[in-house]
């Protein structure tokens, strides 16, 4: 009966290299391609994560704005002036906050840009409408983050801020008789990255009405 081989007997040495090595490399691509997969994924949770925020802030603001109160108060020279001033990188209205951030009743909500440890933020405040004018003592103030590592934000209102004038875009809305009829808000964050522009119709633009003074 003849031996066998030596090749029949097992892999030779040069084999062996060639298997390890082919193993190896398979062994990389796949773990690159799973490297790859995993941070495709991380980067698609993150733009899901930021757009459901934006979202999610962009619709608190609509309907904050969009209920803005044409409420008056007094100029201090014995006219009137809507309770509304806005400005390019700021805004402060009167409204009713959701029954979360407050029990109930007018507030002076605000928006603005603060400084924090990562970057600025969108900061939202509020404070409750006092009835009483003789009260000196000022309403207790609270705050909420509605977006952090805000670079810039960009208010702008459209109407007329007199009887004289024509409807138009306007970078600051103070001491006038009414509410503008629109309200853009165009903000960018540290990264680059640009948000959805918001367009605000304000529901009681039209009306303007008197009601009891209150304090600042």
């Amino acid at each position: 009966m003849t031996a066998p081989s030596a090749r029949a007997a097992g892999f030779t040495l040069v084999e062996l290299l060639v298997a390890v090595t082919l193993f190896a490399l398979l062994s990389v691509a796949l773990f690159g391609g799973l490297h790859f997969g995993m941070r495709a994924s991380e980067v698609g949770t993150a733009r899901l994560d930021w757009s459901a925020e934006i979202a999610a802030a962009s619709g608190f603001l609509r309907n904050q704005l969009a209920d803005a109160q044409p409420l008056q108060k007094d100029a201090g020279d014995g006219n009137k002036v809507v309770a509304f001033d806005g400005e390019s990188d700021s805004i402060e209205f009167v409204a009713s906050p959701p029954a979360h951030l407050a029990p109930g009743g007018w507030h002076v909500l605000r928006l603005a840009l603060e400084g924090g440890r990562e970057g600025d933020r969108l900061v939202l405040s509020w404070r409750l409408v006092r009835a009483d004018a003789d009260d000196t003592t000022a309403p207790s103030t609270q705050r909420s983050v509605l977006l952090e590592r805000v670079a810039w934000v960009d208010f702008a209102y459209f109407g007329a801020l007199s009887e004289e004038d024509a409807p138009a875009w306007h970078e600051r809305w103070r001491d006038a008789a009414n509410l503008p009829a629109l309200v853009r808000l165009r903000l960018g964050f540290a990264d680059g990255r640009q948000a959805p522009e918001l367009l605000v119709a304000l529901r009681a633009a039209a009306p303007v009405w008197t009601a009891q003074p209150f304090a600042h």
